[in-house]
């Protein structure tokens, strides 16, 4: 029997979660669901700086089918949107 591993991110402090062009976003109970439509889908976690500047800290890589559930006041990019830090 295979389970399905689900993510959760909440509003981490000063933290903003970017998602590549690998992802699919639903939203469904006031939650942002992200689901990856192919194998190594990133995810990047920048931090704010106190000048402002968002700083790259953790990259990470998810199986297709993976999910992740947005909840609380999290900043997130959605999929297909490119942002230079």
């Amino acid at each position: 029997m295979a389970l399905t591993r689900r993510y959760t991110l909440s509003d981490l402090k000063d933290e903003v979660y970017y998602f590549d062009s690998n992802w699919r976003r639903i939203f469904t109970n006031d939650r942002a669901i992200y689901v990856a439509t192919k194998n190594n889908a990133t995810l990047t976690i920048s931090i704010v700086n106190a000048k402002g500047n968002k700083v790259p800290k953790v990259l990470q890589k998810f199986k297709k089918g993976s999910r992740i559930i947005v909840i609380g006041l999290a900043v997130h990019a959605p999929p297909h949107t490119t942002i230079n830090l």
